[in-house]
């Protein structure tokens, strides 16, 4: 079986855009880049792309927009692709995973990062402010917040979405209310509602033409459900307790629970590597998500490297090497007659580094024609073509893809914590 990219990262917040641009961009002079395909759902930015949030220190701070629009510069810049869709399932199991979305497509890799955050999002952030509202800064501050919003009647309805962990908020919300306001509490997931409780995935909010909101799109298990409310409350802190998201890991259902990862960002499964507020432990912030989206693309990088070449990359600034350097050594690896040349850019900068003799030569770099095939075809040295292709890579240009033979035994099966 083949595959069509190195690498896919589930989730474009801060974490994922980290881990594709350093898969991508490796900080050192020569290194050959992977092939990655980044799957955002909603907005590229997450919540960092939301009014409000920050990246800061005692006596500085910086706006999570501007900080994502530097990132989704690199992303642009490095050429990295993008898909807008839900990841509804992955297949983790043998060397090539398959990963679904919900718009019928299926995209093969060798590695997975899941960056998926805290939370499916959707289109929350066009009504942050005109109709919706989120809780933050922890339960202390919520009391004083509820009441605010409690203190005045909301017709249709006050819609309060959460996850699961939305429990612990239902009683004190009912008593502020003192039947002022209908109330309706959405906790996304699956599992049983009540009278005033419904179970479910918000699919979409929205609103009238001068963009206020006006209702809610939730998927049940009996089919998508229209509701009109004047006010949601959407309540974070439940996300931050169980995280809430719709996608499959192989046969077994991966929800309301965090990522165990070891301190390299892999998981139990070879392959499937995790960054950001989805992973087990720590503090929750921007500074968290960048760093683990980083050191998930480096360990995905680490891992494909070994797979393509048989050894571990050099990542020196990051994880000093400790070995003897001979006078011969090269900081590129030989390359395999069997390796897959596979562009990441357009095929006309590669003609124009290149020059005539190797005119056409970009057509080839499709990740399914070996190096010796390609010199038959063009009736060259090998050794010749293995020269252009290593500078086409140190250029960033191009990287390869590997021929493999598909094993599948029992298959692995991922616990979330």
């Amino acid at each position: 079986m083949g595959y069509d990219c190195d690498v896919i990262v589930v989730g474009g917040g801060p974490a994922g855009l980290c881990a594709a641009i350093r898969t991508r961009w490796v900080k050192r002079y020569k290194a050959i880049p992977c092939s990655t395909l980044l799957i955002e759902n909603s907005y590229l930015g997450g919540l960092a792309s939301w009014r409000g949030c920050l990246f800061t220190g005692p006596s500085w701070k910086m706006e999570g927009k501007d900080v994502v629009r530097r990132l989704l510069k690199d992303v642009e810049d490095l050429k990295i692709g993008v898909h807008q869709g839900r990841v509804s399932r992955i297949n983790a199991e043998g060397e090539v995973k398959e990963v679904f979305t919900s718009d019928g497509k299926v995209f093969r890799c060798l590695a997975v990062i899941i960056a998926t955050g805290i939370k499916a999002l959707v289109n929350e952030k066009d009504y942050l402010g005109r109709g919706l509202e989120v809780t933050s800064m922890g339960y202390e501050f919520i009391v004083s917040h509820l009441r605010k919003v409690l203190s005045r009647r909301w017709e249709p309805r006050l819609v309060v979405v959460g996850s699961e962990k939305l429990r612990n908020l239902i009683p004190l919300i009912r008593e502020l209310n003192q039947d002022r306001s209908p109330l309706l509490f959405v906790m996304e997931g699956e599992g049983k509602g009540g009278e005033d409780v419904m179970r479910g995935w918000i699919e979409r909010y929205w609103g009238d033409g001068d963009g206020r909101l006006q209702g809610v799109t939730v998927r049940t298990s009996k089919g998508p459900r229209k509701i009109r409310c004047g006010k949601v409350l959407l309540d974070f802190n439940s996300y931050e307790l169980a995280p809430a998201w719709r996608m499959e890991i192989g046969t077994e259902e991966f929800g309301s629970s965090f990522i165990k990862i070891n301190q390299d960002m892999e998981t139990s499964i070879p392959g499937l590597f995790a960054g950001g507020d989805v992973t087990s432990g720590g503090y929750n912030s921007f500074s968290r998500a960048v760093a683990q989206g980083m050191a998930a693309g480096l360990s995905a990088y680490r891992y494909i490297y070994h797979k393509k070449f048989g050894t571990y990359p050099p990542l020196f600034a990051y994880r000093p090497t400790d070995f003897l350097i001979p006078s011969d050594f090269e900081e590129l690896p030989s390359l395999d007659e069997d390796l897959l040349p596979k562009s990441l850019v357009d095929g006309k900068e590669i003609e124009a580094l290149l020059g005539r003799k190797w005119a056409g030569l970009s057509k080839s770099f499709n990740g399914k024609l070996s190096i010796r095939k390609m010199a038959e075809k063009k009736n060259v040295a090998i050794e010749d073509l293995k020269k252009v292709l290593k500078r086409l890579a140190e250029k960033k240009m191009i990287t390869f893809h590997i021929d493999l033979i598909i094993n599948r035994p029992g298959g692995n099966t991922f616990r979330p914590l």
